[in-house]
């Protein structure tokens, strides 16, 4: 089985692309008529954890510790994602930073800055890059929190756990805003007309297993999560999985021609694929299609130009 993980693939085009002139793409229309739709989980990470045999309440902080520093974590850990925190009337939108408006320079000094406030409470802040941060703690949430995805861009309010289970971690988050809103960092970047990062997300809160029951024979992909899973897998699995990210990549940029040189590489990859391998496709937006060679005589089933969720 040759599974193909595409998130963003039904998602609405980005700005600049005109639906009505899209070409065709052969491979993805024949894939949708012919083959069988199925039930998928809607999120990437949960999908692959669920394809090495795990459950997504396993957390995928520690694998993605593990994959982007190469030490198995002895402790609890969850991702600690640099943010920008901004009023908006009666409400606070939460905004990720990414490598390109944070250096590794600014990154270590905030995580200091943390990490000396929090030295009493046993938490400790790793950096492995400007934007991936990892907290280190034996003190792990009782209840999932959503990830970064999920709320970026959004009301902070509707994503903050529930206080009677989760009074230490909102309380953390809440002293972590007034702990860096004076920092030195800060008020540098402030004075360069940058954004602030005045807040820190938490989520994929786990502990790293012994081993990990599922794998795949091969695995193609830049994934943090992936290559973590991989490193823990007690056996390769009879399956290839491939993480084919650069629609994702071309939607977060509002990149149109990105978006459609993406399109045609995907059409183009599973183009001959089709011909002699069962496939799995995931969207990553809670369905997948099962492909099989035999589908190809499925000739009453005709393909049609694609369709997309939600507005361009």
């Amino acid at each position: 089985m040759h599974r193909l993980l595409v998130p963003g693939l039904r998602a609405a085009p980005p700005p600049g692309v005109d639906r009505d002139a899209l070409p065709r793409f052969p491979a993805l229309e024949r894939c949708y008529a012919r083959g069988r739709a199925e039930q998928a989980p809607g999120r990437l990470e949960a999908l692959l954890m669920g394809l090495f045999g795990l459950e997504a309440s396993q957390g995928a902080a520690p694998f993605c510790y593990l994959a982007d520093t190469g030490k198995r974590p002895d402790t609890g850990v969850l991702r600690a994602s640099p943010v920008h925190l901004r009023a908006d009337r009666d409400q606070v939108l939460l905004f990720p930073l990414d490598d390109s408006q944070l250096d590794m320079d600014e990154a270590r000094a905030l995580a200091d800055r943390f990490n000396g406030h929090f030295a009493d409470d046993g938490l400790v802040i790793e950096v492995s890059s400007p934007h991936r941060w990892y907290l280190l703690t034996e003190r792990l949430p009782r209840m999932s929190l959503a990830t970064l995805d999920e709320v970026a861009g959004r009301s902070l309010g509707a994503f903050l756990p529930d206080r009677e289970k989760a009074h230490f971690w909102l309380g953390l988050i809440n002293e972590t805003q007034m702990l860096f809103f004076d920092s030195p960092v800060n008020r540098a970047r402030e004075g360069r007309g940058e954004l602030p990062v005045n807040g820190l997300w938490f989520d994929g809160a786990g502990r790293l297993p012994a081993t990990v029951p599922g794998g795949a024979r091969s695995i193609h992909g830049d994934d943090c999560l992936l290559r973590g899973l991989a490193a823990c897998a007690s056996e390769p699995g009879e399956d290839s999985l491939v993480l084919f990210k650069d629609i994702q990549a071309a939607l977060g940029a509002a990149d149109a021609a990105a978006w459609l040189e993406a399109m045609k590489r995907l059409d183009s990859l599973l183009n001959p694929l089709m011909k002699k391998k069962d496939i799995m496709l995931y969207p990553c937006d809670g369905r997948s299609w099962h492909w099989k060679p035999s589908h190809n005589r499925h000739f009453w089933r005709l393909p049609r130009p694609l369709r997309f969720c939600g507005k361009g």
